[in-house]
């Protein structure tokens, strides 16, 4: 695994080689990283009240689960839900 120093110096590398479109990305990324109140998140009490709604039909077996590979079918078409 690279050490932090040299994935500094790849991302270095990566920045003088770079065209204009990936270094507006790496900024916004960047950016985003930095705002440390963009990257709390709060439930409002109806978020966790439909939370609570979804978590007893699913122990009730009132709804069900699907997997990976179910929803992709379900999502293309391939399997009805």
């Amino acid at each position: 695994m690279m050490q932090t120093t040299q994935i500094r110096q790849k991302l270095h590398e990566c920045v003088d080689n770079s065209e204009e479109k990936l270094l507006k990305l790496m900024l916004a990324l960047a950016k985003e990283y930095n705002e440390d109140e963009d990257l709390e998140f709060e439930f409002t009490a109806e978020d966790i009240k439909v939370l609570d709604e979804r978590r007893a039909k699913r122990l009730s077996g009132e709804s069900s689960l699907h997997s990976w590979q179910e929803a992709k079918d379900i999502i293309t078409g391939k399997k009805p839900m």
